[in-house]
């Protein structure tokens, strides 16, 4: 009695069980593409660059080039983007080609990133407060051992992290980690008014409003309308940095949680289907 499927064919439900898991490798590779862009965005954003000192991995090493905070944030997201590309990679080539040993290694593979990211899940709840704390330390540190004060024009040359936080104060209008105090310790700090010998600086310059264009690339020549703001505390800005960086992040959190819940979602159901068609014991090939 003649069989309805022969060798090398399958059903028609697991034709479509293979159709969706080439569907879900293709978003895993659109994925991957995405965070590889947004990873080497992050490393030639003018805006990061100008913040790298900050995010320093170690403040007290004086090799600018040392790699920062951000850059091995952004170093990960290519690495992930890439290992997710790769996966999708492989994915849709187990699905197309029916080679079994395929879904073995990818069933594998998305297990152990389902498993470390329930990891790194776990670690952030337990520890974000002291991420927290750490980094706003490590931010007030900055200033108290290596703030050395805000250059008025192109001849003056001062550090690396002195011009990260001038660029930082400047562009998200906000004093200091925490708020303005956080200067009364900078132990190099350089207080004299620039524009009037006579008088000490209570903030740096660029913790005064200044009626010009926000810019990440060049900071203002002239800030003489924040000299007066600048000597007395009047009117600097309230907020400190540490939250401006809060909320500059919070802008995208939103889209971080859909993003993360959707790829979870996906690799779920991608480690599910490729272990079912895995399980087959029909030889199959390509539709």
């Amino acid at each position: 009695m003649g069989s309805g499927v022969g060798h090398g064919s399958m059903s028609l439900s697991m034709k479509f069980i293979r159709f969706l898991i080439i569907i879900l490798n293709m978003a895993f590779i659109v994925a991957g593409v995405t965070l590889l862009v947004i990873g080497i965005y992050v490393v030639k954003d003018p805006k990061m660059q100008q913040l790298r000192p900050l995010f320093n991995a170690d403040l007290a090493s004086k090799n600018s080039q040392s790699l920062s905070t951000i850059e091995i944030f952004a170093f990960a997201l290519i690495a992930i983007g890439g290992i997710i590309l790769i996966i999708g990679l492989l994915g849709c080539c187990g699905a197309i080609k029916g080679f079994r040993f395929l879904h073995v290694i990818y069933a594998i593979i998305i297990g152990g990133i389902i498993l470390a990211e329930i990891g790194i899940i776990i670690f952030y709840v337990v520890y974000q407060n002291r991420f927290k704390s750490e980094f706003v330390n490590k931010l007030q540190e900055s200033i108290v051992k290596y703030y050395v004060g805000t250059p008025i024009n192109n001849s003056e040359t001062v550090n690396a992290v002195s011009v990260s936080w001038d660029f930082l104060q400047f562009n998200l209008q906000c004093c200091g980690a925490v708020n303005k105090s956080d200067y009364s310790n900078a132990i190099h700090w350089n207080r004299t008014n620039p524009y009037d010998p006579d008088t000490n600086l209570t903030v740096p310059l660029t913790c005064c409003p200044l009626n010009t264009t926000k810019n990440w690339s060049n900071l203002p020549t002239n800030m003489s309308e924040a000299s007066t703001c600048a000597t007395t505390s009047v009117n600097p800005y309230s907020q400190g940095c540490y939250d401006r960086l809060i909320d500059l992040l919070a802008r995208y959190k939103n889209n971080i949680i859909i993003g993360a819940v959707v790829v979870g979602v996906l690799e779920i159901f991608a480690l599910l289907f490729a272990l079912l068609l895995y399980c087959r014991k029909l030889e199959y090939h390509a539709l």
